[in-house]
């Protein structure tokens, strides 16, 4: 039997890695981890930027309202700026009454997490908003500033413009005779808490303006002082804006004057005198085809407790008492001559020197600002004035 040869095999030594190919594993490595570092940061940081703008636009939703909520096409919601009339000082003032309000009907915005009650004045970052009453809000938390505005101005929020026209049901506009009979009272959010009633009466062809007027659903009335015919609508004044709104009676107001054929006219200085308002002054128009003869008269108000001393009709003096007693609240009293007012014609009425007292002299002087008077007449003409501020 042949027995094989013996074979050798030559092993040779593992080769290792060399230093330069561990250094290039390390430098790739450090490359990879740097990427994928700044790839999680830049991911954060966008999380970040987008939650930020989120709760600005909630923090811009709470000081002026959001444009889509609405009620039958009529925007419903105007923030803090819309129930108040006035920038909010803080944004703290979004989540809490900032004095008392009565008007504040926040809260406007609220805190995300019930630990953190006023984590709606910083960003994402935790770095507190800018913000300074205005119209714009910073966030500076990402190092560089993200800015939200909400308005060219604090005036396009508050100093807006309401203009219209007030007709009666045939649209006939007043006129230069029934203008001063006609009130335009609009009631608004006042800045600090309460309202307050703007009045001015139209233009002859029944055109008005209210300016300084802030955004928000504000009621608009118009009185007819003669007979407190009344008609009132609701105008919405959006940012910026110059609001149109026609206001028409249900009555033909200054057709033929009605069944007595006069009408009562409240004159633009109907509380007048020296010292100021103690004189009420008004116009009595014959919008009859025949003359009208008037022989008595009663002057009636609830307040303030006065008398008065003289009566004028035109230049005619009709009641003449500066001694004891003077003239009398709900009293009737003859004139001292009859008057008569041709059809068409127009006579200007003067009640004089309302005082105090009803004695000689009269003691002190008294305002007739903002008193309700009533004037019955000898042919049946019963008409009640409400007077307006002493100017």
């Amino acid at each position: 039997m042949r027995i094989p040869p013996f074979s050798f095999s030559i092993l040779r030594p593992s080769r290792g890695f060399t230093l330069v190919e561990v250094v290039l594993v390390l430098v790739i490595s450090a490359i990879l981890v740097t990427v994928a570092l700044r790839s999680g940061l830049t991911i954060s940081d966008a999380a970040k930027v987008e939650e930020t703008k989120q709760e600005m636009e909630s923090l811009e939703h709470a000081i002026v309202g959001n444009p889509a909520l609405q009620n039958a096409g009529v925007r419903a919601d105007f923030g803090y700026v819309g129930d108040v009339g006035a920038m909010p000082p803080t944004l703290a003032a979004l989540a809490t009454n900032p004095g008392g309000y009565a008007t504040w009907k926040g809260p406007y915005v609220k805190a995300r997490f019930a630990q953190t009650s006023d984590d709606f004045t910083r960003d994402a970052w935790g770095a507190t908003y800018a913000y300074a009453g205005g119209v714009a809000l910073t966030s500076t938390g990402s190092g560089s500033s993200i800015v939200r505005t909400f308005g060219n101005s604090t005036d396009n929020l508050l100093r807006n413009t309401i203009t219209g026209s007030v007709f009666d049901v045939d649209g006939t506009p007043p006129g230069i005779l029934y203008r001063d009979s006609i009130r335009l009272n609009l009631t608004v959010p006042n800045g600090t808490g309460g309202m307050t009633t703007r009045t001015i009466h139209p233009g002859a062809s029944g055109y008005f303006a209210l300016d300084s007027v802030p955004i928000g659903n504000h009621p608009l009335r118009a009185v007819y002082l003669p007979g407190a015919d009344t008609v009132a609508t609701f105008v919405s004044v959006l940012p910026g804006s110059r609001t149109n709104s026609e206001l028409r009676f249900a009555s033909d107001l200054w057709a033929a004057g009605g069944s007595t054929g006069l009408i009562l006219v409240p004159n633009s200085d109907s509380v007048a005198g020296s010292p100021p308002c103690t004189d009420v002054v008004f116009w009595l128009t014959n919008t009859s085809g025949a003359a009208i003869v008037l022989t008595s008269f009663s002057f009636s108000w609830p307040s303030p407790t006065a008398y008065y001393a003289e009566v004028r009709f035109g230049s005619a003096e009709v009641f003449d008492k500066d001694g004891s007693p003077r003239g009398v609240s709900g009293t009737t009293y003859a004139m001292s001559s009859p008057q008569t007012i041709n059809p068409g014609d127009s006579v200007r009425v003067r009640v004089q020197d309302f005082r105090q007292t009803n004695s000689s002299g009269g003691g002190s002087t008294v305002s007739m600002s903002e008193a309700n008077m009533t004037v019955a007449l000898s042919n049946g003409s019963i008409f009640t004035m409400e007077l307006p501020p002493c100017p």
